[in-house]
């Protein structure tokens, strides 16, 4: 028997991605046809099934939300004609209303820091950077590193610009 907290949070995801959610058989399209879906945890179809139990914590805390392109693969192919995608976009808004923030917020502060200062990214210092607030990422890091070192795609040093002074103008402008 679910909680109230539980029903509560269900009713919430229904009532912002729409009532055919309950509809879903779990048959798993939405995440086949996903592009990202080798990099969700959970899939998205596991994610419809945490907010039909009710599951809020697990459905608001996991990267699933934030690696959603928008592509609508998973709302054509569903045979139920649900919209996994306006799922994520109601467990965005909930985590919206409860300022719980991207994994990748990190990420771009960083990555704006650095085009601030040296008018450019450096790779390597900035995956650094980002794997001391994501360790969870330095595997697939590392093994992409490999990769892209030998064939010049990434380099060991950071290298300044001309036109640094005009970039960094840029970025405050823009309010980073």
């Amino acid at each position: 028997m679910a909680t109230a907290m539980e029903e509560d949070f269900k009713n919430e995801v229904l009532r912002l991605a729409g009532e055919e959610v309950r509809t879903c058989i779990q048959c798993g399209t939405c995440s086949a046809s996903c592009p990202t879906a080798h990099l969700m945890k959970p899939s998205i179809r596991r994610l419809v099934k945490l907010c039909l139990e009710g599951r809020r914590e697990e459905a608001l805390h996991n990267e699933t939300l934030w690696l959603c392109t928008s592509c609508l693969l998973c709302t054509v192919r569903c045979p139920r004609g649900i919209r996994p995608k306006m799922v994520v976009s109601a467990l965005k808004e909930l985590a919206d209303r409860e300022k719980i923030e991207s994994p990748g917020k990190n990420y771009d502060h960083i990555f704006n820091k650095q085009i601030e200062d040296y008018g450019r990214i450096s790779e390597l210092p900035l995956i650094g950077e980002f794997l001391l607030f994501y360790p969870q990422g330095t595997v697939q890091s590392m093994k992409m590193g490999l990769e892209l070192l030998p064939s010049g795609k990434i380099t060991l040093k950071r290298e300044q610009v001309m036109g640094k002074d005009e970039v960094k103008r840029i970025m405050e402008e823009l309010g980073k």
